[in-house]
């Protein structure tokens, strides 16, 4: 949905916020290596791109942190008043509940500005009005129909900034025959989507997927989507507006699925950890200690060689030569393995069938990923708080050869920066500022 010919078009850059400090990185060569020696955070890719962050919990805070990790000057919206969940959800820094403690919170959030306004009365709505005119991205995710009780709505943020881009996701979209009637969490949309039919094993209860599983889908489809927009901005000067069906974005993941009931007739069971059908032996099988397994791929002809030499015993039989034979006898061959694996350490295991060329990775708990080394190079950033102390995110998944991607701060407390987004951004002068304080607009 493209807008008419714009009031305005910004012929150059918008200018960005103040240099913030660069996180404290020893550890993190990819950060270290974007700060100057001076200390002075790099300029991104984004630098100059505005986003108003309206999204709460999961999938509208990891689009805005996306941004942010380019060099986008990101401002998130939040109340007092009701608090963003992911606050309350942890974990917390030592165990120790609180608002400003969430972990949580500040991986998904960092390197963002905090406002705290009510948009519900009209003051602080004009004042969020304001900053739809200094933004060139919004993102919401409220449910369809919500910005519209609020007098928020597309055509009007449009015809405040008809430049803008705004961004709306929600489990079905803005329309539809149940888009307005529908609400829910990620957990939803998984199910919408039919992820969770498919985990678990043959036999049982759907096992569901971790978390709000199209929460952390969808930003990957909103953000190009995003850079799309502003590409076609750049020639036209219009904004628009995107929508993005959680529900949707999960199904992309799932399509032999509904290929195969659309092409067959037939509707796709749960498979435990086979994968497809046509790779044996293919799985994750237990190995020695408390919960410690691992995955393997033997299905390629040079790994299942490779395998059946390090196995030895079943793995022999001639029956098991050709691809027709393990896919007959599949359960029989990965029962063997599972009877040689419950006895292997795991990570020793890992490096024996990798340098032997059987693709194998340990199955990662929380202290694996601590610990691991390649994460450890670039993926943790640590980041003071003056509350938390020293506070670890998330680094960006990617590297660019020319400019620097980081978190370049951690996660901002509730309303942390209200009064200079107001003073800087929206144009309110100290008295104005403090009449909208006493009112009560700005929780």
């Amino acid at each position: 949905m493209c807008g008419a010919p714009p009031r305005r078009c910004r012929s150059t850059p918008p200018r960005f916020s103040r240099p913030t400090s660069v996180c404290r990185l020893p550890k993190c060569r990819r950060c270290s290596s974007t700060a100057s020696s001076e200390g002075i955070a790099m300029k991104g890719p984004l630098d100059g791109l505005r986003v108003l962050d309206m999204g709460w919990v999961m999938v509208g805070p990891v689009t805005g942190r996306y941004l942010a990790d380019l060099g986008a000057d990101v401002v998130k919206l939040e109340s007092s008043r009701r608090v963003d969940p992911l606050r309350t959800l942890g974990p917390f820094k030592d165990g120790k509940p609180g608002l400003e403690r969430s972990i949580s919170y500040h991986n998904l959030n960092a390197g963002k500005r905090s406002l705290t306004v009510d948009i519900k009365d009209s003051r602080g709505r004009e004042a969020i009005l304001r900053l739809v005119e200094w933004a060139d991205v919004l993102i919401e995710s409220f449910s369809p129909g919500v910005l519209d009780d609020l007098d928020l709505a597309y055509p009007v943020l449009k015809a405040r900034n008809p430049a803008l881009i705004v961004a709306s996701t929600s489990l079905l979209g803005q329309t539809g025959p149940h888009a307005r009637g529908t609400s829910g969490v990620g957990t939803m949309g998984a199910s919408m989507s039919g992820a969770s039919l498919l985990l678990g094993w043959p036999g049982h209860a759907p096992c569901g997927t971790y978390g709000p599983w199209t929460d952390a889908i969808a930003p990957r489809f909103i953000v190009p989507s995003i850079l799309a927009a502003l590409h076609r901005r750049r020639a036209t000067g219009e904004g628009c507006h995107i929508d993005v069906a959680q529900a949707e974005a999960g199904i992309q993941f799932l399509s032999p699925a509904w290929y195969q009931y659309a092409a067959n007739g037939t509707v796709m069971e749960r498979r435990g950890h086979a994968g497809s059908p046509l790779r044996v032996p293919h799985g994750i099988f237990r190995c020695a200690g408390q919960d410690r397994w691992i995955a393997l791929d033997g299905s390629d002809e040079a790994a299942w060689q490779a395998l059946r030499t390090i196995v030895g015993g079943p793995l022999l039989d001639s029956k098991f030569d050709t691809l027709i034979g393990r896919l007959r006898g599949r359960q029989e061959l990965e029962n063997a393995i599972s009877a040689w694996t419950i006895s292997q350490q795991a990570d020793e295991l890992e490096r024996s069938l990798q340098s032997a060329g059987v693709p194998a990775h340990v199955v990662s708990n929380s202290n694996d990923l601590a610990h691991d080394p390649d994460l450890l190079d670039a993926h943790y950033c640590h980041i003071d708080d003056p509350i938390v102390g020293d506070a670890i995110v998330e680094g960006p998944r990617y590297r660019l050869g020319r400019t620097p991607e980081r978190a370049t701060r951690r996660g901002p407390r509730i309303g942390e920066h209200t009064q200079e987004i107001l003073r800087d951004l929206c144009g309110y002068d100290a008295a104005a500022i403090d009449e909208l304080k006493a009112a009560g607009v700005l929780v």
